[in-house]
């Protein structure tokens, strides 16, 4: 329990006194006391059930107050700033408010518009994507930039932890010399590889020593203001069984554990954490959980309400069911125009998607052909995209943006013939204007 007061400073601890020992010799943090049941935190300490009941009560009552002052506080700050500048100013991550917080940028016009900024200190972001999207790419241009005085920039340090390829000096050399924005500054004014420090964690174990004892002093020594973490899942889907309830109950865990950790360095610090996760194909369509129910699954147990049919009742609970819901969290099954055989689910799970503060996904669309005229058909490029699932200053991305990756990073590009854009324009009275069959070419300028 040793955060227990760096989590609650006015925590009343003496009527706890006697459970601190055997707690602390367990490793029981506050979030294992909030998130766990006490009766098996109880059993493993051990210590009397009824005392560790107590104690979780009287820490989550702390909690919830903690919070609702936090926000009254920042009620009150916007109100202030509303009364003295005539504009509300924004609240950051300790409730204090502030005018406009400095974030760490893309140094991409369209990207960081749809960030409302970038990336925001003090919060865990993910970036999720399947292989060869761009992930890694993204965060290395964020190593660099984040060097940038501000507010382009935090103008401080980066450490990229890696725990699946070391990390790649000369794409990050290369990003430095191609970049526009670096181009026309003076050397001494230019982001530095000698600002960019790097840890490997070949181990679930060894990247939670780092996580917990190393990076926390290195970010403090070295002015950092930005740590990435390439991939997050990686240890885990190597060493934890997912396939039994227990092997996932213990995972949920340590991810628990690890994104406690996260978030207290990058609140105690003002750090921007970043973290690159996997993804695994989804095989059932949330959409069809909208059709009407079939007679086997009406005949369910739960009694509809008088005058609601059966049939309402079940769509209902189907609705409110996490394989329907999680299309809204997961940034894969909300858009109508994807396919089924394109849905992916986030890996890790619920579990660490309660651990983390905003969600970037990043799509390739499959390589497909185009026919343009006499049994002529021409590759077309994978087009890739950006796009906000939830984040707290930032709306989610509608339409998604849509980059390339060169020289310089990722950079987005103008869909000039997106048909779904097009459409809206110019109305379905006009759809045939969208058909390039009926385009004319030159062969159409000869007379007969």
């Amino acid at each position: 329990m040793s955060d227990l007061l760096e989590v609650l400073p006015d925590f009343d601890i003496k009527p706890f006194t006697h459970l601190f020992h055997s707690l602390e010799k367990n490793d029981i943090t506050v979030t294992d006391l909030v998130t766990s049941d006490p009766k098996e935190i109880a059993r493993r300490c051990p210590l009397p059930s009824a005392d560790v009941q107590r104690l979780v009560s009287e820490i989550i009552q702390a909690l919830q107050g903690d919070v609702q002052s936090g926000v009254k506080t920042c009620k009150i700050t916007a109100t202030r700033n509303i009364n003295t500048a005539g504009t509300a100013g924004g609240c950051d991550s300790e409730g204090t408010g502030s005018v406009r917080g400095e974030k760490v940028k893309t140094l991409d016009t369209a990207i960081d518009r749809a960030l409302a900024g970038g990336f925001q200190p003090g919060h865990i972001t993910e970036i999720v994507g399947e292989s060869a999207v761009g992930k890694t790419q993204l965060v290395l241009g964020l190593l660099l930039s984040v060097q940038l005085p501000p507010p382009r920039g935090l103008g401080k340090g980066a450490i990229y932890v890696s725990t699946e390829a070391p990390l790649n000096t000369s794409r990050l050399k290369q990003m430095l010399y191609s970049h526009p924005e670096y181009e026309g500054m003076e050397p001494q004014d230019q982001p530095s590889l000698d600002h960019v420090h790097t840890i490997a964690t070949n181990d679930l174990e060894a990247q939670e020593h780092i996580l917990r004892y190393q990076l926390p002093v290195a970010v403090k020594r070295f002015n950092i203001g930005l740590v990435v973490l390439d991939s997050v899942a990686a240890n885990f889907r190597a060493e934890h069984e997912t396939r039994t309830p227990a092997g996932l109950a213990e995972r949920a865990v340590e991810l628990g554990k690890l994104g406690a950790m996260l978030r207290r360095v990058a609140i105690d610090n003002k750090a921007a954490i970043v973290v690159t996760n996997q993804v695994s194909d989804r095989f059932e369509d949330p959409k069809n959980m909208l059709r009407p129910s079939s007679p086997a699954t009406m005949s369910s147990p739960a009694l509809p309400g008088p005058g609601i049919p059966a049939a309402h009742v079940e769509i209902r609970r189907e609705v409110q069911s996490l394989d329907y819901q999680q299309c809204f969290f997961t940034g894969w099954g909300n858009d109508r125009q994807e396919t089924h055989g394109q849905y992916k689910n986030p890996a890790l799970g619920l579990a660490w998607a309660n651990q983390i503060s905003a969600r970037v996904v990043l799509k390739m669309e499959s390589q497909r052909q185009e026919y343009t005229g006499g049994n002529i058909w021409r590759e077309k490029k994978k087009s890739r995209t950006f796009a906000v699932v939830f984040a707290p200053w930032a709306p989610p991305t509608h339409p998604p943006v849509r980059y390339e990756i060169g020289m310089q990073g990722i950079a987005s590009v103008v869909d000039t013939v997106n048909p779904a854009t097009a459409l809206a324009e110019v109305g379905e009275e006009h759809a045939d204007l969208l058909n390039e069959e009926l385009w004319a070419t030159d062969e159409d300028d000869e007379f007969p």
